[in-house]
Protein backbone atom coordinates (compact mmCIF):
# COMPACT_ATOMS: atom_id res chain seq x y z
CA UNK A 1 0.00 0.00 0.00
CA UNK A 2 1.51 3.39 -0.53
CA UNK A 3 1.80 6.17 1.89
CA UNK A 4 -0.76 8.37 0.18
CA UNK A 5 -3.64 6.04 -0.27
CA UNK A 6 -2.36 5.08 3.37
CA UNK A 7 -2.94 8.32 4.06
CA UNK A 8 -6.59 8.62 2.53
CA UNK A 9 -7.60 5.62 4.45
CA UNK A 10 -6.76 6.91 7.90
CA UNK A 11 -8.66 10.15 6.73
CA UNK A 12 -11.93 7.64 5.94
CA UNK A 13 -11.83 6.30 9.27
CA UNK A 14 -12.40 10.22 10.75
CA UNK A 15 -14.59 11.06 8.02
CA UNK A 16 -16.86 7.97 8.73
CA UNK A 17 -17.37 9.32 12.59
CA UNK A 18 -19.12 12.09 11.21
CA UNK A 19 -21.49 10.29 8.55
CA UNK A 20 -21.13 6.84 8.41
CA UNK A 21 -23.34 6.08 5.82
CA UNK A 22 -21.16 8.07 2.94
CA UNK A 23 -18.92 5.32 3.64
CA UNK A 24 -21.45 2.19 3.86
CA UNK A 25 -23.18 -0.59 1.43
CA UNK A 26 -27.07 0.91 3.06
CA UNK A 27 -27.45 -2.62 4.45
CA UNK A 28 -28.32 -1.27 7.98
CA UNK A 29 -29.63 -4.84 8.97
CA UNK A 30 -25.78 -6.27 8.91
CA UNK A 31 -24.30 -2.53 10.13
CA UNK A 32 -22.45 -3.18 13.88
CA UNK A 33 -24.61 -1.56 16.37
CA UNK A 34 -22.18 0.87 17.36
CA UNK A 35 -22.00 2.24 13.53
CA UNK A 36 -25.44 1.96 13.76
CA UNK A 37 -26.09 3.89 17.08
CA UNK A 38 -23.81 7.07 15.21
CA UNK A 39 -25.35 6.62 12.08
CA UNK A 40 -27.68 9.93 11.61
CA UNK A 41 -29.48 8.23 8.34
CA UNK A 42 -30.01 5.26 10.27
CA UNK A 43 -31.72 6.80 13.28
CA UNK A 44 -33.75 9.25 11.34
CA UNK A 45 -35.23 5.80 9.03
CA UNK A 46 -35.78 4.47 12.56
CA UNK A 47 -37.50 6.61 13.65
CA UNK A 48 -39.50 7.23 10.83
CA UNK A 49 -40.33 3.26 11.40
CA UNK A 50 -41.19 3.55 14.45
CA UNK A 51 -43.50 6.10 14.13
CA UNK A 52 -45.62 4.21 11.58
CA UNK A 53 -46.08 1.00 13.53
CA UNK A 54 -46.86 3.72 16.74
CA UNK A 55 -49.68 4.77 14.38
CA UNK A 56 -51.19 1.03 13.44
CA UNK A 57 -49.21 1.65 9.82
CA UNK A 58 -47.51 -0.39 7.54
CA UNK A 59 -43.85 0.51 8.87
CA UNK A 60 -43.27 2.13 5.79
CA UNK A 61 -46.66 4.57 5.35
CA UNK A 62 -45.98 7.37 2.89
CA UNK A 63 -48.53 9.71 5.03
CA UNK A 64 -46.12 9.02 8.09
CA UNK A 65 -43.33 9.16 6.90
CA UNK A 66 -43.29 12.41 5.07
CA UNK A 67 -44.46 14.03 8.11
CA UNK A 68 -41.33 12.74 10.16
CA UNK A 69 -39.38 13.40 7.51
CA UNK A 70 -40.42 16.84 7.82
CA UNK A 71 -40.61 17.43 10.93
CA UNK A 72 -36.38 15.44 10.90
CA UNK A 73 -35.36 18.39 7.98
CA UNK A 74 -37.06 21.03 9.65
CA UNK A 75 -33.68 22.99 10.04
CA UNK A 76 -32.11 21.35 7.04
CA UNK A 77 -31.49 23.75 3.82
CA UNK A 78 -33.27 20.84 1.90
CA UNK A 79 -36.22 19.48 2.60
CA UNK A 80 -38.24 16.01 1.84
CA UNK A 81 -39.51 17.00 -1.55
CA UNK A 82 -35.44 17.61 -2.18
CA UNK A 83 -34.37 14.74 -1.24
CA UNK A 84 -36.70 12.41 -3.01
CA UNK A 85 -36.09 14.59 -5.78
CA UNK A 86 -32.26 14.51 -5.62
CA UNK A 87 -32.84 9.92 -5.45
CA UNK A 88 -35.29 10.51 -8.55
CA UNK A 89 -32.17 12.83 -10.49
CA UNK A 90 -29.53 9.58 -9.45
CA UNK A 91 -31.46 6.97 -11.20
CA UNK A 92 -32.04 9.40 -14.48
CA UNK A 93 -29.75 9.19 -17.39
CA UNK A 94 -28.09 12.01 -17.88
CA UNK A 95 -27.96 13.26 -21.63
CA UNK A 96 -24.04 14.60 -21.68
CA UNK A 97 -24.39 16.07 -24.74
CA UNK A 98 -26.62 19.32 -23.08
CA UNK A 99 -24.74 22.56 -22.96
CA UNK A 100 -24.58 23.06 -19.25
CA UNK A 101 -21.80 19.78 -19.61
CA UNK A 102 -19.54 21.57 -21.52
CA UNK A 103 -16.93 22.47 -18.98
CA UNK A 104 -17.38 18.60 -17.24
CA UNK A 105 -18.12 16.86 -20.14
CA UNK A 106 -14.60 15.12 -20.68
CA UNK A 107 -14.87 14.04 -16.90
CA UNK A 108 -18.56 12.43 -17.49
CA UNK A 109 -17.45 10.51 -20.42
CA UNK A 110 -14.53 9.11 -18.84
CA UNK A 111 -16.75 7.35 -16.14
CA UNK A 112 -19.59 5.75 -18.17
CA UNK A 113 -16.82 4.91 -21.10
CA UNK A 114 -14.89 2.97 -17.91
CA UNK A 115 -14.66 -0.53 -18.64
CA UNK A 116 -15.08 -1.04 -14.72
CA UNK A 117 -18.40 -0.44 -14.14
CA UNK A 118 -19.11 -1.78 -18.19
CA UNK A 119 -17.84 -5.33 -16.30
CA UNK A 120 -19.74 -4.69 -12.81
CA UNK A 121 -22.73 -4.67 -15.78
CA UNK A 122 -21.85 -7.69 -16.74
CA UNK A 123 -21.44 -9.15 -13.52
CA UNK A 124 -24.88 -7.94 -12.72
CA UNK A 125 -26.63 -8.95 -15.23
CA UNK A 126 -24.58 -12.78 -15.09
CA UNK A 127 -25.55 -12.58 -11.59
CA UNK A 128 -29.19 -11.76 -12.41
CA UNK A 129 -29.44 -14.41 -14.51
CA UNK A 130 -27.83 -17.28 -11.77
CA UNK A 131 -30.53 -15.88 -9.11
CA UNK A 132 -33.77 -16.08 -11.33
CA UNK A 133 -32.65 -19.47 -11.68
CA UNK A 134 -31.73 -20.86 -8.68
CA UNK A 135 -33.04 -18.12 -5.40
CA UNK A 136 -35.72 -16.04 -6.63
CA UNK A 137 -39.57 -17.14 -6.11
CA UNK A 138 -37.97 -20.74 -5.03
CA UNK A 139 -38.03 -22.50 -1.39
CA UNK A 140 -34.17 -22.59 -0.02
CA UNK A 141 -32.98 -23.18 3.46
CA UNK A 142 -32.08 -20.89 5.97
CA UNK A 143 -27.89 -20.92 5.52
CA UNK A 144 -28.20 -21.03 1.34
CA UNK A 145 -31.00 -18.41 2.00
CA UNK A 146 -27.87 -15.69 3.60
CA UNK A 147 -25.34 -16.26 1.00
CA UNK A 148 -27.96 -15.29 -2.15
CA UNK A 149 -29.26 -12.99 -0.05
CA UNK A 150 -25.47 -11.60 -0.22
CA UNK A 151 -25.32 -11.79 -3.73
CA UNK A 152 -28.78 -10.30 -4.95
CA UNK A 153 -27.58 -7.07 -2.20
CA UNK A 154 -24.34 -6.40 -3.54
CA UNK A 155 -24.50 -7.39 -7.46
CA UNK A 156 -27.00 -4.16 -8.00
CA UNK A 157 -24.42 -2.12 -6.01
CA UNK A 158 -21.44 -2.74 -7.63
CA UNK A 159 -22.16 -0.22 -10.86
CA UNK A 160 -23.61 2.19 -9.22
CA UNK A 161 -20.72 2.63 -6.41
CA UNK A 162 -17.92 1.65 -8.81
CA UNK A 163 -18.95 4.72 -11.31
CA UNK A 164 -19.26 7.07 -8.24
CA UNK A 165 -15.52 6.12 -7.14
CA UNK A 166 -14.18 6.69 -10.54
CA UNK A 167 -16.11 10.17 -9.97
CA UNK A 168 -13.32 11.16 -7.54
CA UNK A 169 -10.14 9.85 -9.99
CA UNK A 170 -11.02 12.39 -12.70
CA UNK A 171 -10.69 16.05 -13.41
CA UNK A 172 -12.41 18.44 -13.55
CA UNK A 173 -15.19 16.47 -11.33
CA UNK A 174 -14.42 18.04 -8.10
CA UNK A 175 -11.81 19.98 -6.52
CA UNK A 176 -9.63 19.77 -2.87
CA UNK A 177 -8.87 15.94 -1.50
CA UNK A 178 -12.87 15.34 0.00
CA UNK A 179 -13.33 14.24 -4.01
CA UNK A 180 -10.34 11.56 -3.66
CA UNK A 181 -11.44 10.67 -0.29
CA UNK A 182 -15.10 10.20 -1.46
CA UNK A 183 -14.07 8.18 -4.35
CA UNK A 184 -11.45 5.78 -2.41
CA UNK A 185 -14.76 5.27 0.07
CA UNK A 186 -16.92 4.21 -2.40
CA UNK A 187 -13.89 1.74 -3.97
CA UNK A 188 -13.60 0.27 -0.52
CA UNK A 189 -17.83 -0.71 -0.56
CA UNK A 190 -17.20 -1.86 -4.16
CA UNK A 191 -14.33 -4.20 -2.46
CA UNK A 192 -16.50 -4.99 0.96
CA UNK A 193 -19.24 -5.81 -1.77
CA UNK A 194 -16.88 -8.18 -3.77
CA UNK A 195 -14.97 -9.91 -0.79
CA UNK A 196 -18.64 -11.12 0.77
CA UNK A 197 -20.05 -12.21 -2.78
CA UNK A 198 -17.03 -14.59 -3.50
CA UNK A 199 -17.44 -15.85 0.36
CA UNK A 200 -21.14 -16.18 -0.62
CA UNK A 201 -20.54 -18.19 -4.03
CA UNK A 202 -17.71 -20.05 -2.68
CA UNK A 203 -20.39 -21.45 -0.29
CA UNK A 204 -23.04 -21.95 -2.89
CA UNK A 205 -20.79 -24.01 -5.30
CA UNK A 206 -20.67 -27.08 -2.84
CA UNK A 207 -24.87 -26.81 -2.40
CA UNK A 208 -25.16 -26.15 -6.01
CA UNK A 209 -22.63 -27.91 -8.46
CA UNK A 210 -24.96 -27.72 -11.74
CA UNK A 211 -24.22 -24.50 -11.79
CA UNK A 212 -20.84 -24.83 -11.31
CA UNK A 213 -19.52 -22.74 -14.68
CA UNK A 214 -21.44 -20.23 -14.24
CA UNK A 215 -20.45 -19.50 -10.57
CA UNK A 216 -16.80 -20.04 -11.74
CA UNK A 217 -17.80 -17.01 -14.61
CA UNK A 218 -19.25 -14.38 -11.80
CA UNK A 219 -16.28 -15.74 -9.41
CA UNK A 220 -13.38 -14.86 -12.40
CA UNK A 221 -15.71 -11.82 -13.02
CA UNK A 222 -15.40 -10.35 -9.18
CA UNK A 223 -11.99 -10.99 -8.73
CA UNK A 224 -10.76 -8.95 -11.87
CA UNK A 225 -13.25 -6.20 -10.47
CA UNK A 226 -10.77 -6.41 -7.48
CA UNK A 227 -7.42 -6.56 -8.68
CA UNK A 228 -8.59 -3.28 -10.45
CA UNK A 229 -9.94 -1.53 -8.46
CA UNK A 230 -6.71 -1.90 -5.77
CA UNK A 231 -4.41 -1.14 -9.00
CA UNK A 232 -6.77 2.41 -9.02
CA UNK A 233 -6.44 2.78 -5.47
CA UNK A 234 -2.76 2.61 -5.66
CA UNK A 235 -2.54 4.94 -8.41
CA UNK A 236 -4.20 7.65 -6.62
Amino acid sequence: MSKKLAEILDKMEELKKESPYNYCDRWCERCPFETQSRCTLYQNEWEQKLTCIAHGREEDDPEITRAVMERQFADAAEGPEDFIDDEEDELTEVDISEPQFDSIRPHMEFVQNHSLPKTAQEYLERARSFLEQTYYDKNVAEEPKHHFQTISWYHTLLPVKLQMGLAGFHEPACEGDIAIYHAVGQLEICKKAIRESVAAFRHLQVDFPAFKTQILVLLALLHNMHDRIQALEESA
